[in-house]
């Protein structure tokens, strides 16, 4: 090489070289890293400004003679095998350069050995540089003729193999693998590479070391050629780990997949306003299919009843700006098929800002808010037994005791006074023994109809009756009553109005109801009882012209809890119950009751009973 033509350089840093190196001008050592003072022996520890051949590194004489002639003509040489004094081997490599405008030779020892039996001088020529290159690489490498035999290979391929560099080069798979069959495979890629079929191969393997542990490699095979001679450059990275996460992703995925679709509540992830996924559950809930509730033209507004949709478009703003809003909540789904669905949402926002990608999880409550449903019902009817029990101790404690006190008041008078009273005076007291016997009666009568509603001991026994035949007989029931405070009772009900209804309850309420207006009309009144057809009902009014009630009376009637009885106009007394008992039998006979009154004007109760009414 020609000295004038050397590169120039402003600067070299020899400890940047990897392997043991020296700088020399003419031979002589200007400069030397640490790992070159390493190699000479301890009575040449500082070769600095010393000739090469006088530092005591070599062994033999011949082989310095030939570096000295290439270095003397700044001949290019690589891996030029020389034993130094310990009698080990080294590999030397020379490179050449100007510094401030002088020659200098820069040498490379390298302990890299090579098996020369199986060397050729194609490979072994850039050998050192290759081996080096391919040492720093992580994956495994290895290089291969067309016989299969490994000409060369790096520490990590060593290290996967399981044996040494010398034990591995020179060799083809089928010796090195305890696997001959996996080795075969392994070769026969490298055919379509040599036969001109293909210039790069890639592919996924699963590959057992020496140990039998297994490994999952991802292989690139691609045709080299150094100095017209053919070689297969194999690259092997070890994605065992990747691999273990990614079965133990699908594993996860698998079980998480079938979890979902078998859970028992309905799961769902939601875009804007479209759903991406629903599982069985939902679509069970909701009676419409996976692709249709996923289909872009779903409009999930169509499970949503009217009352909700603000609820739930309030939501939507309130995740589009990133509002912090409740993450469970109840909602009424409308099931395909019409019905309405109870449901518990439990929902987690899993978008970015400005976009709303929802998860949520709802679970079917119908039959719990049924439960609820009934529990308020019972725990009304409950407290509807309290008062009915405070009221029945109280009619028995009061309203009962004053008209048995009185039916004794009056007899023992009569008994202790017969001798001495007139016939007339006699005769008002027997009436009014009647009076109270008659309120006894009544009362007690009541009582028991009353107590037998609460036990769900009366039969419902519907037939059809003619309501004039039933207000007709309440009509004459209460007549004595009504005349004694000379009060006419009308009755304009037509005969032949049927119905179908239980004639014991009806006639139970229009006997309390006239009892009613006959206590409450003052004497020389007037009670009317007339029908009016509406529709498929009947309007049966009893009316009067007595002393009426205020607005809070009528609030207080048909309530077991309220005690609203007054006294009537002949000093009558009553328990109330009686318009209970009317409320209860109306409404089972599939009807109701109401009341139209005014103080000093009189009342109206008015009884709706279906023209066809069946049974409960």
């Amino acid at each position: 090489m020609d000295k004038e033509t050397l590169v120039e350089v402003q600067d070299f840093e020899i400890e940047i070289y990897p392997n043991p190196a020296v700088a020399l001008e003419d031979g002589v050592v200007i400069d030397c890293n640490k790992k070159f003072l390493e190699l000479l022996p301890s009575s040449h520890s500082n070769p600095r400004q010393k000739h090469l051949k006088s530092i005591g590194i070599f062994l033999d004489s011949q082989t310095p003679d030939e570096l000295f002639q290439k270095l003397e003509h700044s001949e290019q040489f690589s891996d030029l095998e020389v034993k130094l004094w310990n009698n080990s081997t080294y590999f030397v490599s020379a490179s050449y350069f100007k510094l401030k405008g002088k020659a200098i030779s820069a040498l490379s020892f390298n302990k890299f050995t090579l098996p020369s039996k199986y060397a050729t001088p194609v490979i072994w020529g850039h050998g050192t540089l290759l081996k080096e290159m391919f040492d720093n690489f992580s994956s495994w490498v290895c290089i291969r003729d067309r016989n299969g035999t490994i000409v060369l290979c790096n520490k990590g391929f060593e290290r996967f193999i399981g044996k040494t560099y010398e034990e591995i080069v020179g060799k083809r798979l089928t010796e090195i693998l305890y696997s001959k069959e996996e080795a075969s495979f392994l070769l026969e890629p490298d055919k379509k590479l040599f036969e001109g079929k293909e210039t790069q191969l890639h592919f996924h393997h699963k590959f057992i070391d020496s140990k039998g542990n297994p490994h999952y490699l991802e292989i690139t095979r691609a045709l080299i050629n150094i100095d017209g001679q053919d070689y297969v450059l194999c690259a092997s990275i070890d994605t065992t780990e990747l691999d273990s996460l990614r079965e133990l992703y699908e594993e996860k995925t698998t079980l998480y997949k079938t979890l979902i679709e078998n859970a028992f509540d309905a799961i769902y992830l939601m875009k804007g306003r479209r759903y991406v996924y629903v599982n069985p559950r939902f679509c069970e809930l909701t009676g419409y299919t996976f692709e249709e509730l996923t289909a872009e033209s779903f409009d999930f507004g169509v499970l949503i009843p009217e009352e909700s949709k603000k609820y739930l478009e309030e939501r939507y703003q309130a995740r589009l700006e990133g509002k912090e809003i409740p993450n469970q909540y109840e909602l009424q789904l409308l099931h395909k098929d019409g019905r309405k669905v109870y449901v518990e949402v439990s929902t987690v926002s899993v978008g970015k800002p400005g976009e709303v990608v929802v998860m949520g999880i709802m679970r079917d409550i119908t039959q719990r808010k049924e439960y609820e449903s009934q529990l308020r019902q019972s725990e009304s009817r409950l407290k509807e037994l309290n008062f009915a029990k405070d009221k029945f101790f109280n009619i028995i404690a009061h309203d009962l005791r004053t008209p048995i006190s009185g039916l004794i008041s009056m007899n023992k008078a009569l008994i202790e006074n017969h001798e001495v009273l007139s016939p007339q005076e006699t005769y008002e007291l027997l009436t009014e023994i009647l009076d109270y016997a008659n309120q006894s009666f009544n009362l007690l009568e009541n009582l028991l109809q009353w107590s037998r509603t609460q036990t769900g001991s009366i039969p419902f026994k519907p037939e059809l009756c003619d309501i004039f035949e039933i207000t007709q007989a309440s009509k004459i029931i209460n007549e004595p009553n009504a005349k004694r405070k000379q009060i006419n009772i009308e009755n304009l009900v037509p005969q032949g109005s049927y119905s179908l209804l239980d004639r014991n309850m009806i006639t139970t309420v229009f006997r309390n109801l006239i009892s009613n207006a006959v206590k409450y009309t003052n004497p020389g009144g007037k009670i009317q009882i007339s029908l009016k057809e509406n529709g498929n009902t009947y309007e049966i009014a009893v009316s009067d012209n007595g002393v009426g009630m205020s607005e809070l009376q009528i609030a207080r009637l048909f309530k077991i809890g309220e005690y609203v009885s007054t006294i009537g106009t002949g000093n009558e007394k009553g328990s109330g119950l009686g318009l209970i008992l009317c409320k209860e039998f109306v409404e089972k006979n599939q009807g109701s009751i109401n009341v139209q009154s005014e103080l000093g004007k009189g009342s109206t109760f008015v009884v709706t009973l279906p023209k066809d009414a069946q049974p409960l």
